[in-house]
């Protein structure tokens, strides 16, 4: 079992950031927080770190005929009597890989979400992923790197609202709770010393006027690709063209597929209906999607949704996206004609914290789906998170590893200008560490928000109009002029991931590789892009 060993999982000076997920996410997905002081471990096993996890699901690597098979086998033998253990997609992906002649290929790089549950009639307690996970360990150890936690990711940018306060969450080792002091939610962050600083503390969204065109030229090239796994797109003039939304792969549907009323981009109101308050984090893809659009106009982006509008995705959706989108870029390189064209770059602005963030195995479901993607040519960027810690931040802290065939770029927020002669400082919130690439500006963005949210908060001040005009305050959650601020590496991720898509349009019909087919050249080209930009931070 190969190991990769960035930083100390712990130490002297590091700051352990604060965990929390919404009561929304805790029901949706039966959420559990791992307790390092109370968490059953194995005899020579480190003190884990705190992380949030999915209860029912495991990840176990490989196909449901290919490697995942022995493990599944003997994890069913396990639990045989009071649990069963089936495939957690309703429709597996199997059928579809043998179909594609794709079968070996996602082998590799894939990964099945298997889901426990008790048997009908038998009383047991409800499923602690991390409890079998580690009877599992102990009775098969030849399987032990092959079966692992389903975790909780949580968007990084930051949101505000009201009715979070049931969630679960770990407050640097002062214990959990299901109501008692996580009344903000998603995010990190222990509330000391940031928010009280004028400009410190990381701020949640709020509508803004910018009378600014939309960068994308007239007549679109068919430039690079930026994917974007969040919350999806919503409404906006600025993405009525050079955008794919409802990506399949064979009538299969690649990410989450959202109702109307349970779409965080389309009215923002999916969390509390009974007030109207717009989700935490609704818009955060749109938002995104701008930031992309105005730092490489020529780009097409892509929509994949992979997280709700309280800002959690489950990480097996995550992995079913990738290794969906990884099943579409192979057949986009065969027959682009047909499948359409394939992704040159991918935003991820979401991520984890891991049980064991120093040492974390090189084989995992995630940073595999990720290194398929890589091999074919797509560079892949993640925010660093908003922990105001060091502590690793997955996938960002992948960056770190190797086996990447370009290189995966974790993004920290810097603040916006500065008069720092070194430059502009990191932003109080941002992780740090030696696992971050590169810093950008994150922090006051300016973005698309869907003009279709209008939340319920209206003007504190309204009075209506008589011998002279209607007068009133800001309406804080009226979005219908299209543009927003925001704070969060969530925003910094994409900047980058825009500036290397600018790198990339040099490429087009120049034979340096980004059209061609050749995994090999579309590799050099995506490595070259990545060195040129950050060689210019």
């Amino acid at each position: 079992m190969a190991h990769v060993t960035p930083t100390p999982s712990r130490g002297p000076g590091r700051r352990i950031p604060h965990l929390s997920v919404p009561g929304s996410a805790v029901r949706r997905l039966g959420a559990r927080a791992l307790d390092p002081a109370t968490c059953k471990r194995l005899g020579d096993q480190p003190v884990p770190s705190p992380t949030v996890y999915v209860g029912d699901t495991l990840l176990v690597r490989g196909q449901l005929e290919g490697r995942a098979e022995g493990p599944i086998s003997a994890l069913r033998k396990q639990l045989e009597g009071r649990y069963t253990v089936e495939e957690r997609r309703e429709t597996g992906l199997g059928d579809l890989f043998r179909r594609l002649e794709l079968s070996d290929e996602l082998d590799r790089v894939g990964s099945t979400s298997v889901l426990i549950a008790p048997l009908p009639g038998e009383s047991v307690e409800p499923p602690d992923a991390w409890k079998i996970l580690q009877d599992f360990r102990a009775e098969h150890p030849r399987f032990a790197s092959a079966v692992e936690l389903c975790h909780v990711m949580v968007g990084s940018g930051y949101g505000d609202g009201v009715g979070y306060g049931d969630g679960v969450g770990y407050g640097d080792g002062v214990g959990y709770g299901d109501g008692v002091g996580y009344g903000d939610g998603v995010g990190y962050g222990d509330g000391v010393g940031l928010a009280g600083l004028p400009g410190g503390g990381p701020s949640g969204r709020s509508p803004v006027t910018w009378a600014a065109p939309d960068p994308c030229p007239a007549e679109l090239p068919d430039g690079p690709v930026v994917a974007l796994l969040d919350t999806g797109i919503g409404a906006h003039p600025w993405f009525e063209r050079g955008v794919i939304k409802d990506v399949e792969v064979e009538g299969v549907p690649v990410g989450l597929v959202f109702t109307p009323a349970d779409d965080p981009e389309n009215t923002g109101v999916t969390v509390d209906r009974v007030n109207g308050v717009l989700d935490r984090l609704a818009g955060h893809g749109t938002f995104i999607a701008g930031v992309v659009r105005q730092h490489c106009p020529e780009a097409t982006i892509m929509a994949i949704p992979i997280m709700y509008g309280d800002g959690v995705a489950d990480e097996a959706d995550v992995i079913d996206a990738l290794q969906l989108l990884y099943a579409r870029q192979l057949l986009a390189l065969r027959d682009p004609d047909r499948h359409g064209p394939a992704v040159d770059v991918l935003s991820m602005s979401l991520g984890y914290y891991h049980e064991t963030p120093g040492t974390f195995e090189d084989e995992g479901a995630l940073v595999t789906a990720l290194r398929g993607l890589s091999s074919t040519g797509v560079v892949v960027v993640a925010a660093a998170g908003n922990g105001s810690s060091d502590v690793e931040f997955f996938p960002a802290a992948f960056a770190t590893g190797s086996g990447f065939d370009v290189p995966l770029v974790s993004v920290g927020a810097h603040n916006p200008g500065g008069l720092n002669p070194t430059g502009p400082t990191v932003s109080v919130y941002s992780n740090t560490g030696s696992w971050v690439t590169a810093y950008r500006c994150g922090t006051a963005v300016v973005s698309t928000m869907p003009t279709t949210f209008d939340g319920s908060i209206r003007s504190v001040l309204n009075l209506p109009g008589s011998t002279n005009p209607a007068r009133g305050s800001i309406d804080l959650d009226d979005y219908s002029g299209g543009f927003g601020q925001w704070s969060g590496t969530s925003f910094a991720a994409p900047a980058l991931a825009g500036d290397v898509a600018a790198q990339l349009v040099g490429c087009q019909g120049a034979d340096e590789g980004l059209d061609r087919p050749d995994r090999a050249a579309r590799v050099k080209a995506a490595a070259g892009a990545v060195a040129t930009t950050l060689g210019g931070s």
